[in-house]
């Protein structure tokens, strides 16, 4: 899907100009946690952090299809940027869907108008897929909850204002009794762990986050008690799509790159291009690449319409993010030997790469993709 409108043309076309001033920040100095921050403050600026929070809110106020088109464009000029203003648009999404009375508009707000980054914490060392697993546990207490576990591969983790917590009743395990809570990242009992020196996702920040008895209000409970799972479930739904746009975006861009290394590189006196065994490939890739958006704003128009979308969400997820990463490793082939030298177009091909083993396992890895479109045919 191209931009249909006239609002979502000025979009793209703001992106652009985004990409034209910033496009040396994902590489600036310091440390990986001042890059991270110094690049979510831009995103933040512009209100790329709150795509979906509505307008009387201080957010953008977008429809998932404008915001898709969003993501699509700016992992095409700045790949490997997004995932710090994603993160913190599903943790906004879970609170708008969990939390709908005045606290949620309150931290919503808060949020969109300040700039503030937001984690998502679920992960845990025993428990990935298996979230039934999850061993962090939150007590009742007077003041309200306690909680107390540990969580990994935390985006946005050293950045975060709040983060959204995945928690078990100390007597309910499995998806019955979990829970999510939203919680302030600066209160007492939280320890904000190392960044990972992680190959991938270079524009964002991750690590661990524990939680030592932490006291938190009873109003940090999103949803109903006992819902975790199904606001879970309905924000990476809602979630997978945006993904796969941005997984999208980079694989037009690798695309566009090696296209245009084929068609300039000669060898044995034609170009690369009129070999088959180019030419043939990047066929099959420009037809899976059509295919990955057409069910990527497939699945974000059906949020839109109120229509299902748990099924194409997941289909649009797995045929992107496998799109990209096999797209950019056929990339680094085409380019033999030059993919080893520090050139802009190999060194960005390499770099997407590294993000696509990544973008495979995020909201959920390609058999979980599959189990949930298996589970509804």
């Amino acid at each position: 899907m191209h931009p249909s409108n006239e609002a979502q043309r000025a979009l793209i076309d703001k992106v652009e100009r985004f990409a034209r001033d910033y496009a040396q920040l994902p590489e600036s100095g310091g440390d990986r946690t001042a890059r991270a921050a110094r690049l979510y403050r831009a995103y933040a600026k512009e209100g790329y952090h709150a795509l979906l929070i509505p307008q009387d809110l201080g957010g953008q106020g977008l429809d998932y299809v404008s915001a898709g088109l969003v993501y699509e464009a700016l992992s095409y000029h700045l790949p490997g940027t997004l995932h710090g203003p994603v993160t913190t648009a599903h943790c906004t999404e879970m609170i708008r869907i969990g939390c709908q009375e005045k606290p949620g508009r309150r931290y919503l707000a808060d949020i969109a108008t300040k700039g503030l980054a937001a984690g998502f914490c679920l992960t845990e060392e025993g428990a990935g897929s298996d979230i039934s697993s999850i061993a962090t546990v939150a007590r009742r207490s007077p003041e309200g909850f306690v909680i107390t576990g540990k969580k990994g591969i935390v985006i946005n983790h050293a950045i975060a204002s709040y983060l959204i917590v995945f928690a078990a009743g100390p007597h309910k395990k499995g998806r019955a009794g979990l829970n999510a809570f939203l919680v302030d990242a600066s209160l007492p009992g939280i320890r904000i762990g190392k960044p990972y020196e992680s190959l991938g996702l270079a524009g964002s920040v991750m690590g661990d986050v524990v939680f030592d008895s932490v006291q938190l209000p009873s109003e940090s409970l999103l949803g109903e008690k006992d819902s975790g799972y199904f606001l879970l479930m309905e924000t990476l739904d809602r979630g997978r799509p945006l993904v796969a746009a941005s997984c999208v975006g980079s694989a037009r861009k690798v695309f566009d790159l090696v296209l245009d290394h084929a068609k300039a590189r000669m060898q044995f006196g034609k170009p690369l291009f009129s070999f088959q065994g180019i030419s043939l490939p990047l066929a099959e890739y420009a037809t899976r690449l059509q295919a990955s958006r057409l069910l990527t704003f497939d699945a974000l128009s059906r949020i839109d319409s109120d229509r299902t979308f748990s099924l194409e969400a997941s289909m649009a997820k797995l045929h992107a993010s496998e799109t990209l990463h096999d797209l950019a490793a056929f990339g680094i082939e085409v380019m033999g030997c030059r993919a080893a030298r520090e050139t802009p177009d190999t060194s960005e091909i390499i770099r997407i790469h590294q993000d696509a083993q990544l973008m495979k396992s995020i909201d959920g890895t390609a058999n979980v993709q599959k189990m949930v479109i298996a589970s509804q045919l």
